[in-house]
């Protein structure tokens, strides 16, 4: 019984049946079939027959519309549980008119037209109803259509630009700004030939935003209005009073995402070779609004979907996006070969880089303010075959350093890390390739020990946090201050702890030494395979053997695994061969993400790390002064109580926080 009240309640959710009577409904109900869609599947296509309708029982859709100018899906609405899709297609029959995607596993209610015909036939009352709710909405469109009014429901409702008149003056003049797009602000008007109420919009709008915006008013009904204000405004305000964030509202039009269906449409670029482009015609393209606007929208979406790089890549045919999530790299669109050049001039030119420069690689940055949060872009071009790449790593400068026993899940090594950065002297390396949370790590560590009582001094390129207390010192090379220049400035501004964001030359090698031999703790990243492999990396940069064995503390060598999402978390039993493989036993669980809406179908959500954590003893000191190589320093790590990057991937494989996949992904795993 409770599947067909299932079933009746989600026919009552659309416009088509919501007033039948339930005898109706659940006769109705009878003929829905449930189809099941994994991630990233078409359920409809543009141009397709119509030939049924949808009601989402689970999951969520993306509803896209094909861009004809420029040849892109654009991404027009996303549906979740009990919306519908598709209703009218049971009475007309017509071709669909955007494709529908599912975007997470998705359950579905499908009514066929089929179906539908031979129930109207069986039940001509059922038919007789729906003539009759079909005739009453005809009549309440023509009538909304001759006075102009639209309903509250079918407009889009921005949080972010819905208190740009707030709450007093939009019940005192009945008015509402519900979103911004196409350059004008939307507002809703229950009496659109009110002047008072338009000249108190004009100056609202104009306090708002330094720069010009239209105002595209609509017309609501009183009812309506009044309605919204007293229920869904509430829902939707609430939060934002509760946050207390103030947002900017300029610089949040210029990166985020609110871009609708159309912003493209006037897209007319020249379709001639690339080295045709004029420099002067080509800066005009890409400070168009429709480039610009698409420039906004990957950056918008890639900070939605928490990418911590965002990838442009030439191809042969086309310009390909993708994004890094969660340390793999993902396709997020591939865009027409024409609007490769202006795309790309546009990135160059808010990175503040040369375009007519093609043939050298550049580096830039851009700087996003969203409110109280600051973003920073950093932006790198390398020529490639087939034009310009752009790789553009995303840093959250605001973004709150986590506890060390938030990174570090294993107590034990959390200990021993925590003993490392309480020393007094010496030097500490963090080592790992690139995008492995080296930073977050060292941040972290600094947050521990900061304190009124010591002067923390950090030199990095670039500042990717912002620490208070801390004096934070941004390289710049091209007025010569580099890594080592600033160090030795350091050294003469009474230091306690100094943080190298990267040991990159000699002789920043040699003068972080020096600190650390002269009474300072040093943090500092290298790029080495793993904890033992740094004293060799060392000895390669001209360092002396018996300097690096006076002066190291200890190394902590890291990854980054993805973490199994916990909503589709489930355990089983692996195969014996990989469980032997592994040095596990052969009645170990494991565990894997099955795929869900929270995940996106992947089976992750969030990383987690991996941790190596050599402290230098006596025995190991007398080896690294000899010169040992690096086997017999890795050990003697291990005899000395050193987890291997390997255990510590076992560690977390049996807390049922990542998987064996993640494992051989990302940790070189020796018998």
């Amino acid at each position: 019984m409770s599947a067909v009240m299932d079933r009746v309640s989600s026919l009552k959710n659309t416009e088509l049946f919501r007033a039948l009577e339930d005898g109706d409904l659940e006769k109705l109900s009878t003929k829905l079939r449930e189809r099941v869609y994994p991630p990233n599947t078409a359920i409809v296509r543009e141009g397709a027959s119509g030939d049924a309708m949808f009601i989402i029982k689970n999951g969520q859709v993306e509803v896209k519309k094909r861009e004809q100018n420029l040849g892109v899906d654009l991404t027009i609405a996303t549906l979740g549980m009990g919306a519908c899709f598709g209703e009218m297609a049971l009475l007309t029959g017509k071709p669909r008119s955007a494709t529908v995607m599912a975007i997470a596993a998705t359950e579905l209610f499908v009514l066929e037209k089929k179906d539908f015909d031979a129930l109207l036939l069986e039940h001509p009352s059922i038919s007789i109803s729906i003539n009759k709710i079909v005739a009453e909405r005809i009549e309440e469109m023509n009538t909304q259509k001759s006075m102009g009014v639209v309903s509250m429901q079918t407009l889009k409702i921005d949080p972010d630009f819905i208190t740009v008149i707030p709450e007093a003056e939009a019940l005192k003049y009945r008015m509402l700004a519900t979103s911004y797009g196409n350059g004008s602000l939307t507002i809703a008007m229950v009496n659109p030939q009110d002047i008072l109420a338009l000249d108190e919009a004009r100056r609202l709008v104009k306090a708002k935003f330094t720069k010009s915006v239209a105002l595209d008013q609509v017309i609501v009904s009183e009812e309506d209005f009044k309605q919204f204000m007293e229920g869904e405004y509430k829902s939707i305000t609430k939060p934002l009073v509760e946050e207390k964030t103030e947002v900017n509202l300029d610089d949040f039009l210029d990166s985020m995402d609110h871009i609708q269906s159309d912003i493209m449409k006037d897209v007319e670029f020249d379709e001639g070779q690339e080295d045709d482009s004029g420099i002067t015609d080509l800066a005009r393209e890409a400070e168009g609004a429709p480039i610009i606007r698409l420039t906004n929208n990957i950056i918008a979406m890639a900070l939605k979907k928490g990418a911590s790089d965002i990838h442009i890549e030439p191809m042969e045919r086309g310009l390909r996006v993708r994004y890094r999530i969660d340390g793999v790299l993902r396709e997020e669109m591939m865009l027409p070969k024409k609007v490769q050049l202006p795309l790309i001039s546009r990135v160059k030119i808010i990175s503040k880089l040369d375009i007519t420069e093609r043939r050298l690689p550049q580096d830039g940055r851009i700087t996003i303010k969203l409110g109280s949060k600051s973003v920073d872009f950093r932006v790198s071009t390398v020529p490639t075959k087939f034009g310009e790449k752009i790789c553009t790593r995303i840093l959250d400068k605001t973004n709150t350093t986590m506890g060390l026993d938030k990174l570090i899940s294993h107590a034990p090594v959390l200990e021993l890390v925590r003993d490392m950065i309480k020393k007094p002297y010496g030097i500490i390396y963090v080592t790992g390739p690139t995008g492995s949370g080296k930073s977050t790590t060292l941040y972290s560590s600094l947050a521990e020990i900061n304190d009124i009582g010591v002067n923390i001094s950090t030199v990095e390129d670039p500042v990717e946090y912002d620490l208070e207390g801390v004096n934070q010192v941004q390289v710049n090379s091209d007025i010569g201050l580099d890594f080592a220049r600033v160090l030795r400035a350091f050294l003469r501004q009474d230091p306690d702890i100094i943080l190298v964001g990267e040991t990159r030359d000699t002789e920043t090698a040699k003068i972080a030494v020096e600190a650390a031999l002269t009474g300072h703790l040093v943090f500092t990243t290298l790029h080495a395979n793993d904890a033992p492999s740094t004293f060799m990396r060392l000895s390669e940069m001209g360092i002396e053997p018996f300097l690096i064995s006076t002066s190291v503390i200890g190394i902590i060598a890291q990854r980054l695994v993805r973490r199994i999402c916990g909503k589709c978390k489930e355990a089983y039993q692996p195969d014996p061969m990989i469980l032997k493989y592994l040095d596990l036993d052969e009645n170990t669980t494991l565990y894997k993400g099955k795929g869900c809406d929270v995940c996106g179908g992947t089976g992750y959500k969030g990383r987690v790390g991996v941790y190596e954590v050599l402290i230098v003893n006596e025995e190991l000191r007398h080896l690294i002064a000899e010169g040992a190589d690096t086997l017999a320093i890795r050990d003697a790590a291990i005899r000395s109580g050193m987890k291997a990057l390997k255990e510590y991937c076992l560690i977390l494989l049996s807390e049922g926080l990542t998987t064996v996949d993640e494992v051989l992904r990302t940790v070189a795993v020796q018998n």
